[in-house]
């Protein structure tokens, strides 16, 4: 009894550490670069819960999201490095087929039930109104997904990748009302990768361990605190004509606290 309650306890502090030490997913909120000209100095933050986010999909999904943590260093001469850690819950399922109800998680930027982001920008120019980047990040997130039968395990890890060009401009910036109003677009290349065995238990083989793909990322952020991204993905090395090489488009509106 004794060694079976340290064996338990030794797997749960394996993956408590899997998940706060291992590379962690590509999707979080774009961060906009509110900087004007080069910018003087470098600085580092941490901030703890500071964004909620609620996101409806075209697979039928409404989830809330909570940004938990981010660290932010921006670099002076223009580099951006961010970690992130998200949490999302499911409010509402309208999918009847459990599989693409998991296959939202995987494809939700923001999604699982733990989501992590190393997120980095370079810049390739930058005007007082633009700026120009490229924008990769690469991870993994922890899944729940539906029940399986003989009481196997229902969570598996997806990693991911995205490396894209992001712009960004000024619409209107107003210092006596306070007042703000940034756009951007970020087409990018995704990645998705996982095992065979969770591809056969939970999308039966239909999802192909290593999945390519595109996104096209479009947003508005309104006085530094609501953000509406609209994102649309697809991958690519699936059947366009099953579940999951279908386009997937998704609503994010977040609010930061």
């Amino acid at each position: 009894m004794v060694s079976k309650l340290i064996f338990s306890f030794k797997k749960k502090r394996y993956l408590i550490g899997l998940l706060l030490f291992s590379t962690l997913s590509y999707g979080q909120l774009l961060e906009i670069d509110y900087t004007q000209g080069k910018r003087e100095e470098s600085s580092f933050r941490v901030q703890l819960v500071r964004t909620g986010i609620v996101g409806v999909s075209s697979l039928q999904h409404l989830d809330l999201t909570l940004e938990a943590l981010k660290l932010r260093y921006d670099a002076k001469n223009g580099n951006h490095y961010a970690f992130t850690l998200y949490g999302t819950q499911t409010l509402w399922r309208g999918n009847r087929v459990d599989a693409l109800n998991t296959f939202d998680f995987l494809m939700n930027p923001t999604g699982g039930t733990i989501n992590g982001t190393l997120f980095f920008s370079f810049p390739l120019s930058q005007k007082e109104l633009q700026h120009t980047k490229i924008g990769l990040s690469v991870g993994k997130k922890w899944i729940q997904g539906q029940p399986l039968p003989n009481f196997q395990n229902t969570s598996f890890f997806d990693n991911h990748g995205r490396l894209g060009w992001i712009y960004q401009r000024t619409l209107a910036d107003d210092a006596l009302t306070n007042s703000s109003l940034y756009f951007w677009t970020f087409p990018s290349l995704i990645v998705h990768q996982g095992t065979e065995a969770s591809r056969k238990q939970f999308f039966d083989n239909q999802l192909d361990p290593f999945s390519y793909g595109y996104a096209l990322e479009l947003g508005l952020e309104y006085n530094t605190k609501l953000k509406v991204t609209l994102i649309g993905q697809q991958l690519l090395n699936n059947d366009p004509e099953g579940g999951f090489g279908r386009f997937v488009a998704r609503l994010i509106v977040g609010y930061r606290f």
